[in-house]
Protein backbone atom coordinates (compact mmCIF):
# COMPACT_ATOMS: atom_id res chain seq x y z
CA UNK A 1 0.00 0.00 0.00
CA UNK A 2 1.51 3.28 -1.17
CA UNK A 3 1.59 6.26 1.04
CA UNK A 4 0.30 9.52 -0.44
CA UNK A 5 2.76 12.46 -0.26
CA UNK A 6 1.93 15.16 2.22
CA UNK A 7 -0.27 17.94 0.93
CA UNK A 8 1.65 21.16 0.04
CA UNK A 9 1.31 23.98 2.52
CA UNK A 10 -1.33 26.54 1.60
CA UNK A 11 0.04 29.41 -0.51
CA UNK A 12 -0.62 33.00 0.59
CA UNK A 13 -3.22 34.74 -1.46
CA UNK A 14 -1.85 36.97 -4.26
CA UNK A 15 -1.91 40.65 -3.32
CA UNK A 16 -4.65 42.62 -5.00
CA UNK A 17 -3.57 44.68 -7.99
CA UNK A 18 -2.56 48.23 -7.03
CA UNK A 19 -5.35 50.69 -7.21
CA UNK A 20 -5.08 52.78 -10.36
CA UNK A 21 -4.21 56.42 -9.64
CA UNK A 22 -7.14 58.66 -10.45
CA UNK A 23 -6.37 60.59 -13.65
CA UNK A 24 -6.98 63.97 -12.06
CA UNK A 25 -4.42 63.18 -9.36
CA UNK A 26 -1.90 62.12 -12.00
CA UNK A 27 -2.44 65.33 -13.93
CA UNK A 28 -1.85 67.35 -10.76
CA UNK A 29 1.51 65.59 -10.46
CA UNK A 30 2.24 66.34 -14.12
CA UNK A 31 1.44 70.01 -13.62
CA UNK A 32 3.69 70.20 -10.56
CA UNK A 33 6.50 68.52 -12.50
CA UNK A 34 6.06 70.97 -15.36
CA UNK A 35 6.20 73.95 -13.00
CA UNK A 36 9.41 72.52 -11.50
CA UNK A 37 10.92 72.27 -15.02
CA UNK A 38 10.87 68.45 -14.92
CA UNK A 39 9.52 68.46 -18.44
CA UNK A 40 10.19 64.82 -19.38
CA UNK A 41 8.49 63.62 -16.22
CA UNK A 42 5.45 65.80 -16.90
CA UNK A 43 5.19 64.58 -20.49
CA UNK A 44 5.50 60.96 -19.37
CA UNK A 45 2.69 61.29 -16.82
CA UNK A 46 0.37 62.88 -19.40
CA UNK A 47 1.09 60.11 -21.90
CA UNK A 48 0.44 57.46 -19.25
CA UNK A 49 -2.93 59.03 -18.52
CA UNK A 50 -3.80 59.09 -22.21
CA UNK A 51 -2.82 55.43 -22.52
CA UNK A 52 -5.18 54.50 -19.69
CA UNK A 53 -7.87 57.04 -20.62
CA UNK A 54 -7.62 57.78 -24.36
CA UNK A 55 -8.86 61.19 -25.43
CA UNK A 56 -9.14 62.58 -21.91
CA UNK A 57 -9.33 66.38 -22.49
CA UNK A 58 -7.39 67.39 -19.37
CA UNK A 59 -4.42 65.25 -20.38
CA UNK A 60 -4.62 66.44 -24.00
CA UNK A 61 -4.69 70.09 -22.96
CA UNK A 62 -1.88 69.82 -20.42
CA UNK A 63 0.36 67.78 -22.72
CA UNK A 64 -0.30 70.21 -25.56
CA UNK A 65 0.61 73.16 -23.37
CA UNK A 66 3.86 71.52 -22.24
CA UNK A 67 4.90 70.49 -25.75
CA UNK A 68 4.20 74.02 -26.97
CA UNK A 69 6.58 75.41 -24.37
CA UNK A 70 9.41 73.12 -25.53
CA UNK A 71 8.98 73.96 -29.21
CA UNK A 72 6.97 70.98 -30.47
CA UNK A 73 4.46 73.36 -31.94
CA UNK A 74 2.54 71.27 -34.46
CA UNK A 75 2.02 68.35 -32.11
CA UNK A 76 0.98 70.78 -29.38
CA UNK A 77 -1.59 72.44 -31.63
CA UNK A 78 -3.11 69.07 -32.60
CA UNK A 79 -3.49 68.02 -28.96
CA UNK A 80 -4.94 71.34 -27.85
CA UNK A 81 -7.44 71.37 -30.71
CA UNK A 82 -8.64 67.94 -29.59
CA UNK A 83 -8.99 69.24 -26.05
CA UNK A 84 -11.02 72.35 -26.92
CA UNK A 85 -13.24 70.32 -29.23
CA UNK A 86 -14.43 68.50 -26.11
CA UNK A 87 -14.25 71.38 -23.61
CA UNK A 88 -14.41 74.68 -25.52
CA UNK A 89 -14.51 76.99 -22.50
CA UNK A 90 -11.07 76.35 -20.98
CA UNK A 91 -9.32 79.70 -21.32
CA UNK A 92 -5.77 78.38 -20.83
CA UNK A 93 -6.04 76.00 -23.75
CA UNK A 94 -7.41 78.72 -25.99
CA UNK A 95 -4.62 80.98 -24.78
CA UNK A 96 -1.96 78.43 -25.69
CA UNK A 97 -3.47 77.95 -29.14
CA UNK A 98 -3.46 81.71 -29.71
CA UNK A 99 0.24 81.88 -28.85
CA UNK A 100 1.19 78.81 -30.92
CA UNK A 101 -0.77 79.82 -34.01
CA UNK A 102 0.74 83.31 -33.83
CA UNK A 103 4.24 81.80 -33.71
CA UNK A 104 3.40 80.14 -37.03
CA UNK A 105 1.91 83.36 -38.44
CA UNK A 106 -1.49 81.66 -38.69
CA UNK A 107 -3.06 84.85 -37.47
CA UNK A 108 -6.76 84.25 -38.17
CA UNK A 109 -6.68 81.07 -36.09
CA UNK A 110 -4.64 82.79 -33.40
CA UNK A 111 -7.15 85.62 -33.15
CA UNK A 112 -10.14 83.27 -33.05
CA UNK A 113 -8.74 81.34 -30.11
CA UNK A 114 -7.50 84.49 -28.40
CA UNK A 115 -10.92 86.13 -28.47
CA UNK A 116 -12.46 82.91 -27.16
CA UNK A 117 -9.88 82.95 -24.35
CA UNK A 118 -10.96 86.49 -23.43
CA UNK A 119 -14.58 85.34 -23.37
CA UNK A 120 -13.79 82.36 -21.14
CA UNK A 121 -11.35 84.07 -18.77
CA UNK A 122 -12.31 84.88 -15.23
CA UNK A 123 -12.59 88.57 -14.32
CA UNK A 124 -9.34 89.98 -13.01
CA UNK A 125 -7.08 88.15 -15.48
CA UNK A 126 -5.12 90.00 -18.15
CA UNK A 127 -3.28 87.15 -19.91
CA UNK A 128 -5.86 86.60 -22.66
CA UNK A 129 -6.10 90.32 -23.39
CA UNK A 130 -2.32 90.47 -23.79
CA UNK A 131 -2.29 87.57 -26.27
CA UNK A 132 -5.07 89.14 -28.32
CA UNK A 133 -3.24 92.48 -28.28
CA UNK A 134 -0.03 90.84 -29.48
CA UNK A 135 -1.94 89.08 -32.25
CA UNK A 136 -3.52 92.33 -33.43
CA UNK A 137 -0.06 93.88 -33.33
CA UNK A 138 1.35 91.24 -35.69
CA UNK A 139 -1.66 91.77 -37.95
CA UNK A 140 -0.83 95.49 -38.09
CA UNK A 141 -4.02 96.51 -36.27
CA UNK A 142 -2.30 98.73 -33.75
CA UNK A 143 -5.41 100.55 -32.52
CA UNK A 144 -6.98 97.24 -31.52
CA UNK A 145 -3.72 96.15 -29.91
CA UNK A 146 -3.77 99.31 -27.76
CA UNK A 147 -7.42 98.64 -26.88
CA UNK A 148 -6.70 95.14 -25.58
CA UNK A 149 -3.52 96.14 -23.74
CA UNK A 150 -5.53 98.82 -21.96
CA UNK A 151 -8.38 96.43 -21.20
CA UNK A 152 -5.82 94.01 -19.80
CA UNK A 153 -4.52 96.74 -17.48
CA UNK A 154 -8.10 97.43 -16.45
CA UNK A 155 -8.64 93.77 -15.61
CA UNK A 156 -5.35 93.40 -13.71
CA UNK A 157 -3.80 96.81 -12.93
CA UNK A 158 -0.69 95.36 -11.25
CA UNK A 159 0.13 92.87 -14.03
CA UNK A 160 3.36 93.84 -15.76
CA UNK A 161 2.76 92.24 -19.17
CA UNK A 162 -0.01 94.54 -20.48
CA UNK A 163 1.83 97.61 -19.22
CA UNK A 164 5.04 96.45 -20.91
CA UNK A 165 3.24 95.61 -24.16
CA UNK A 166 1.57 99.02 -24.23
CA UNK A 167 4.87 100.72 -23.44
CA UNK A 168 6.73 99.09 -26.31
CA UNK A 169 3.89 99.88 -28.70
CA UNK A 170 3.90 103.56 -27.68
CA UNK A 171 7.68 103.79 -27.99
CA UNK A 172 7.53 102.29 -31.48
CA UNK A 173 5.13 105.09 -32.44
CA UNK A 174 7.43 107.78 -31.04
CA UNK A 175 5.19 108.44 -28.02
CA UNK A 176 8.26 108.40 -25.81
CA UNK A 177 7.11 109.99 -22.55
CA UNK A 178 4.06 107.77 -21.93
CA UNK A 179 6.03 104.93 -23.48
CA UNK A 180 8.87 105.20 -20.95
CA UNK A 181 6.36 105.19 -18.09
CA UNK A 182 4.85 101.90 -19.22
CA UNK A 183 8.23 100.46 -20.28
CA UNK A 184 9.37 100.73 -16.66
CA UNK A 185 7.09 97.77 -15.88
CA UNK A 186 9.66 95.50 -17.60
CA UNK A 187 11.35 95.05 -14.23
CA UNK A 188 8.21 93.43 -12.80
CA UNK A 189 7.85 90.80 -15.52
CA UNK A 190 8.01 87.20 -14.38
CA UNK A 191 11.31 86.62 -16.20
CA UNK A 192 12.86 89.64 -14.45
CA UNK A 193 12.29 88.29 -10.95
CA UNK A 194 15.46 87.37 -9.15
CA UNK A 195 17.68 89.10 -11.69
CA UNK A 196 18.84 91.68 -9.15
CA UNK A 197 19.78 91.15 -5.52
CA UNK A 198 18.02 93.13 -2.81
CA UNK A 199 19.21 96.70 -3.27
CA UNK A 200 19.87 98.68 -0.10
CA UNK A 201 20.65 102.03 -1.74
CA UNK A 202 17.98 104.36 -3.11
CA UNK A 203 17.17 104.31 -6.84
CA UNK A 204 18.57 107.33 -8.65
CA UNK A 205 16.06 109.86 -9.94
CA UNK A 206 18.50 111.98 -11.97
CA UNK A 207 19.43 114.37 -9.17
CA UNK A 208 22.89 115.93 -9.04
CA UNK A 209 25.30 114.19 -6.64
CA UNK A 210 28.73 115.79 -7.23
CA UNK A 211 30.33 113.94 -4.32
CA UNK A 212 28.22 110.80 -4.59
CA UNK A 213 28.77 107.27 -5.85
CA UNK A 214 26.26 105.70 -8.23
CA UNK A 215 25.95 102.08 -9.30
CA UNK A 216 24.82 101.72 -12.94
CA UNK A 217 23.49 98.23 -13.66
CA UNK A 218 23.32 96.71 -17.15
CA UNK A 219 19.98 95.04 -16.52
CA UNK A 220 18.93 93.73 -19.93
CA UNK A 221 20.53 92.07 -22.95
CA UNK A 222 23.84 92.93 -24.56
CA UNK A 223 22.20 94.99 -27.30
CA UNK A 224 20.32 97.09 -24.75
CA UNK A 225 23.52 97.62 -22.74
CA UNK A 226 25.35 98.88 -25.82
CA UNK A 227 22.42 101.06 -26.89
CA UNK A 228 21.96 102.77 -23.53
CA UNK A 229 25.68 103.14 -22.74
CA UNK A 230 25.45 106.40 -24.69
CA UNK A 231 23.94 107.93 -21.53
CA UNK A 232 27.00 107.30 -19.35
CA UNK A 233 28.54 110.76 -19.98
CA UNK A 234 25.22 112.32 -18.91
CA UNK A 235 25.28 110.33 -15.67
CA UNK A 236 28.90 111.33 -15.05
CA UNK A 237 27.98 115.00 -15.53
CA UNK A 238 25.63 114.75 -12.54
CA UNK A 239 27.31 112.23 -10.22
CA UNK A 240 30.92 112.33 -9.06
CA UNK A 241 31.79 108.62 -9.11
CA UNK A 242 30.26 106.11 -11.56
CA UNK A 243 30.44 102.36 -10.91
CA UNK A 244 29.33 100.03 -13.69
CA UNK A 245 28.01 96.46 -13.38
CA UNK A 246 28.64 94.51 -16.63
CA UNK A 247 28.72 90.94 -17.87
CA UNK A 248 32.11 89.42 -18.71
CA UNK A 249 31.25 89.23 -22.42
CA UNK A 250 30.94 93.01 -22.73
CA UNK A 251 33.15 94.51 -20.03
CA UNK A 252 36.11 94.96 -22.38
CA UNK A 253 34.14 97.44 -24.49
CA UNK A 254 33.61 99.88 -21.63
CA UNK A 255 36.17 99.14 -18.91
CA UNK A 256 38.23 102.15 -20.01
CA UNK A 257 35.31 104.49 -20.64
CA UNK A 258 36.13 108.04 -19.44
CA UNK A 259 32.74 108.31 -17.71
CA UNK A 260 33.28 105.11 -15.69
CA UNK A 261 35.41 105.17 -12.54
CA UNK A 262 34.96 101.54 -11.49
CA UNK A 263 33.36 98.39 -12.84
CA UNK A 264 32.60 94.89 -11.59
CA UNK A 265 31.23 91.66 -13.02
CA UNK A 266 30.08 89.78 -9.88
CA UNK A 267 27.52 91.01 -7.38
CA UNK A 268 29.76 89.97 -4.51
CA UNK A 269 32.32 92.51 -5.76
CA UNK A 270 29.93 95.46 -5.96
CA UNK A 271 31.60 98.51 -4.32
CA UNK A 272 29.86 100.76 -1.84
CA UNK A 273 27.48 103.25 -3.46
CA UNK A 274 24.95 105.92 -2.51
CA UNK A 275 22.38 105.26 -5.25
CA UNK A 276 21.76 102.86 -8.11
CA UNK A 277 20.14 103.07 -11.51
CA UNK A 278 19.27 100.55 -14.20
CA UNK A 279 20.95 101.35 -17.48
CA UNK A 280 17.69 100.89 -19.37
CA UNK A 281 15.99 103.46 -17.11
CA UNK A 282 18.28 106.27 -18.26
CA UNK A 283 16.23 107.27 -21.33
CA UNK A 284 13.25 107.92 -19.06
CA UNK A 285 15.32 109.74 -16.43
CA UNK A 286 16.75 112.06 -19.08
CA UNK A 287 13.27 112.47 -20.66
CA UNK A 288 14.43 111.32 -24.08
CA UNK A 289 12.32 112.25 -27.07
CA UNK A 290 12.73 111.11 -30.67
CA UNK A 291 14.65 114.27 -31.51
CA UNK A 292 16.78 114.34 -28.32
CA UNK A 293 18.38 110.89 -28.50
CA UNK A 294 22.11 111.31 -27.68
CA UNK A 295 23.86 110.70 -31.00
CA UNK A 296 27.52 111.21 -30.27
CA UNK A 297 28.62 108.21 -32.33
CA UNK A 298 31.03 106.45 -32.23
CA UNK A 299 31.10 105.87 -28.50
CA UNK A 300 32.52 102.33 -28.66
CA UNK A 301 35.98 101.42 -30.01
CA UNK A 302 37.95 98.22 -30.33
CA UNK A 303 41.18 98.00 -28.40
CA UNK A 304 44.26 98.80 -30.48
CA UNK A 305 45.89 95.51 -29.58
CA UNK A 306 42.96 93.37 -30.69
CA UNK A 307 42.35 95.48 -33.77
CA UNK A 308 45.95 94.94 -34.93
CA UNK A 309 45.74 91.20 -34.26
CA UNK A 310 42.56 90.85 -36.29
CA UNK A 311 43.90 93.09 -39.04
CA UNK A 312 46.76 90.64 -39.47
CA UNK A 313 44.48 87.59 -39.23
CA UNK A 314 41.99 88.90 -41.79
CA UNK A 315 44.77 89.87 -44.16
CA UNK A 316 45.82 86.22 -44.18
CA UNK A 317 42.41 84.71 -44.80
CA UNK A 318 41.03 87.52 -47.00
CA UNK A 319 43.92 88.35 -49.32
CA UNK A 320 41.92 89.41 -52.36
CA UNK A 321 41.27 93.00 -51.34
CA UNK A 322 37.56 92.60 -52.06
CA UNK A 323 34.70 94.02 -50.03
CA UNK A 324 34.71 92.60 -46.49
CA UNK A 325 31.30 92.04 -44.93
CA UNK A 326 30.53 90.77 -41.43
CA UNK A 327 27.47 88.53 -41.25
CA UNK A 328 25.05 87.67 -38.42
CA UNK A 329 21.84 85.77 -39.11
CA UNK A 330 20.72 84.34 -35.79
CA UNK A 331 20.29 85.72 -32.29
CA UNK A 332 20.32 84.29 -28.78
CA UNK A 333 17.90 81.32 -28.73
CA UNK A 334 16.48 82.28 -25.33
CA UNK A 335 15.43 85.75 -26.53
CA UNK A 336 11.60 85.97 -26.48
CA UNK A 337 11.48 87.32 -30.03
CA UNK A 338 14.23 85.14 -31.48
CA UNK A 339 11.96 83.11 -33.74
CA UNK A 340 10.85 86.27 -35.55
CA UNK A 341 14.19 88.03 -35.81
CA UNK A 342 16.46 85.07 -36.67
CA UNK A 343 16.72 83.29 -40.01
CA UNK A 344 18.41 80.24 -41.50
CA UNK A 345 21.59 80.91 -43.41
CA UNK A 346 20.12 79.59 -46.66
CA UNK A 347 17.67 82.52 -46.58
CA UNK A 348 20.70 84.73 -47.29
CA UNK A 349 21.72 82.79 -50.41
CA UNK A 350 21.17 85.87 -52.64
CA UNK A 351 23.86 87.66 -50.61
CA UNK A 352 26.35 84.80 -50.48
CA UNK A 353 26.10 84.44 -54.25
CA UNK A 354 28.04 87.71 -54.54
CA UNK A 355 31.21 85.73 -55.14
CA UNK A 356 33.36 88.89 -55.25
CA UNK A 357 32.47 89.69 -51.61
CA UNK A 358 34.24 88.10 -48.64
CA UNK A 359 31.86 87.34 -45.78
CA UNK A 360 33.17 86.96 -42.23
CA UNK A 361 30.91 85.26 -39.70
CA UNK A 362 30.27 87.38 -36.65
CA UNK A 363 27.80 84.70 -35.61
CA UNK A 364 28.43 83.13 -32.19
CA UNK A 365 27.78 80.27 -31.93
CA UNK A 366 27.64 79.09 -35.53
CA UNK A 367 24.36 77.11 -35.80
CA UNK A 368 25.12 73.47 -36.51
CA UNK A 369 22.15 73.17 -38.86
CA UNK A 370 23.67 75.83 -41.14
CA UNK A 371 27.11 74.27 -41.58
CA UNK A 372 26.30 72.06 -44.57
CA UNK A 373 24.88 75.01 -46.48
CA UNK A 374 27.78 77.27 -45.48
CA UNK A 375 30.27 74.77 -46.92
CA UNK A 376 28.97 75.57 -50.41
CA UNK A 377 30.39 79.10 -50.30
CA UNK A 378 34.18 79.52 -50.28
CA UNK A 379 33.70 83.26 -49.77
CA UNK A 380 32.10 82.63 -46.32
CA UNK A 381 34.82 82.56 -43.67
CA UNK A 382 33.95 81.16 -40.24
CA UNK A 383 35.96 82.71 -37.39
CA UNK A 384 33.33 82.04 -34.72
CA UNK A 385 35.60 79.75 -32.70
CA UNK A 386 37.90 82.72 -32.02
CA UNK A 387 35.17 85.15 -30.95
CA UNK A 388 35.76 85.08 -27.21
CA UNK A 389 33.95 88.31 -26.36
CA UNK A 390 32.45 91.42 -27.91
CA UNK A 391 35.99 92.81 -27.82
CA UNK A 392 36.93 90.40 -30.62
CA UNK A 393 33.76 91.21 -32.52
CA UNK A 394 34.51 94.93 -32.29
CA UNK A 395 38.08 94.37 -33.51
CA UNK A 396 36.81 92.52 -36.59
CA UNK A 397 34.26 95.26 -37.27
CA UNK A 398 37.11 97.79 -37.24
CA UNK A 399 38.74 95.82 -40.06
CA UNK A 400 35.83 95.22 -42.42
CA UNK A 401 33.75 97.45 -44.67
CA UNK A 402 30.17 96.59 -43.81
CA UNK A 403 28.10 94.62 -41.29
CA UNK A 404 24.93 92.77 -42.30
CA UNK A 405 22.90 91.49 -39.35
CA UNK A 406 19.50 90.57 -38.07
CA UNK A 407 18.28 92.50 -35.03
CA UNK A 408 20.93 91.36 -32.53
CA UNK A 409 23.56 92.88 -30.25
CA UNK A 410 26.08 92.91 -33.10
CA UNK A 411 23.91 95.41 -34.98
CA UNK A 412 23.98 97.65 -31.89
CA UNK A 413 27.73 97.22 -31.55
CA UNK A 414 28.40 98.15 -35.17
CA UNK A 415 26.08 101.15 -34.86
CA UNK A 416 27.73 102.31 -31.64
CA UNK A 417 31.10 102.08 -33.43
CA UNK A 418 29.75 104.27 -36.23
CA UNK A 419 30.26 101.52 -38.81
CA UNK A 420 28.12 101.07 -41.91
CA UNK A 421 25.50 98.43 -41.13
CA UNK A 422 22.51 96.88 -42.91
CA UNK A 423 19.92 95.38 -40.54
CA UNK A 424 17.13 92.94 -41.43
CA UNK A 425 14.06 93.90 -39.40
CA UNK A 426 11.07 91.58 -38.77
CA UNK A 427 7.43 92.61 -38.70
CA UNK A 428 6.38 93.69 -36.17
CA UNK A 429 9.70 95.30 -35.35
CA UNK A 430 11.24 95.88 -31.96
CA UNK A 431 10.13 99.24 -30.57
CA UNK A 432 13.54 100.92 -30.99
CA UNK A 433 13.35 100.84 -34.79
CA UNK A 434 10.04 102.81 -34.78
CA UNK A 435 7.67 102.41 -37.73
CA UNK A 436 8.37 102.28 -41.46
CA UNK A 437 11.75 104.06 -41.25
CA UNK A 438 14.80 102.97 -43.22
CA UNK A 439 17.11 104.83 -40.83
CA UNK A 440 17.66 104.66 -37.07
CA UNK A 441 17.30 107.48 -34.57
CA UNK A 442 19.84 105.66 -32.37
CA UNK A 443 22.58 104.90 -34.90
CA UNK A 444 23.16 107.22 -37.89
CA UNK A 445 25.13 104.59 -39.85
CA UNK A 446 22.39 101.94 -39.84
CA UNK A 447 20.13 101.18 -42.78
CA UNK A 448 17.01 99.10 -42.10
CA UNK A 449 15.52 96.49 -44.43
CA UNK A 450 12.02 95.63 -43.19
CA UNK A 451 9.63 92.77 -43.75
CA UNK A 452 6.36 93.67 -45.43
CA UNK A 453 4.74 90.48 -44.18
CA UNK A 454 5.44 88.63 -40.91
CA UNK A 455 7.79 85.71 -41.42
CA UNK A 456 8.55 86.47 -45.09
CA UNK A 457 12.14 87.52 -45.73
CA UNK A 458 12.36 87.30 -49.52
CA UNK A 459 11.66 90.99 -50.23
CA UNK A 460 14.01 92.59 -47.65
CA UNK A 461 16.78 90.11 -48.53
CA UNK A 462 16.38 90.97 -52.23
CA UNK A 463 16.51 94.69 -51.43
CA UNK A 464 19.59 94.17 -49.29
CA UNK A 465 21.28 92.16 -52.06
CA UNK A 466 20.65 95.03 -54.44
CA UNK A 467 22.12 97.48 -51.93
CA UNK A 468 25.15 95.24 -51.53
CA UNK A 469 25.70 95.28 -55.29
CA UNK A 470 25.70 99.09 -55.23
CA UNK A 471 27.98 99.14 -52.19
CA UNK A 472 30.68 97.17 -54.04
CA UNK A 473 31.30 100.13 -56.29
CA UNK A 474 32.24 102.38 -53.38
CA UNK A 475 35.68 102.57 -51.76
CA UNK A 476 36.53 100.74 -48.56
CA UNK A 477 35.74 102.58 -45.33
CA UNK A 478 37.47 100.20 -42.94
CA UNK A 479 39.47 101.84 -40.17
CA UNK A 480 43.24 101.99 -40.44
CA UNK A 481 44.91 100.12 -37.57
CA UNK A 482 46.40 103.34 -36.24
CA UNK A 483 42.87 104.75 -35.87
CA UNK A 484 41.80 102.03 -33.44
CA UNK A 485 41.71 103.25 -29.86
CA UNK A 486 42.14 101.50 -26.58
CA UNK A 487 39.28 103.35 -24.88
CA UNK A 488 36.91 106.24 -25.18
Amino acid sequence: MSIAPPAPPPQPAAPPPPAQEPPNQALIRALEAAKAKRTHEAIGICKDVLTAFPGRPGALGLLGGILGQVGQTEEAIALLEQAVAQKPDVANWRLSLCTLYRSRNRLDEALRHGLEAVRCSKPGSSASHVEVALTYLVRGQRDLAIKYFREGIGQEPEAAAPHMGLGELLLSEGEFQPGWLEYAWRNKLEQARGMLPKMVAAPWNGMRMPGGRILVIADQGFGDAIQFARYLPMVKARVGHVILGWGLEIVGLFSGHPSVDEYFTNWSDAPAHDAYVLLSSLPQIFQTEVDTVPKSVPYVHASEERSLLWEARLSQILPRGSLRVGLVWSGRPTHPNNARRSIRLDTLAPLLEHADVDFVTLQKPFPQEDRAFAARFPNLHDVSVDLNSFGDTAAIIENIDLVIAVDTAVAHLAGAMGRETYVLIPKPADWRWLLDREDSIWYPTLRLFRQDEPGVWAKPVAALSKALEARKAKPSNRAAPSAARTSQ
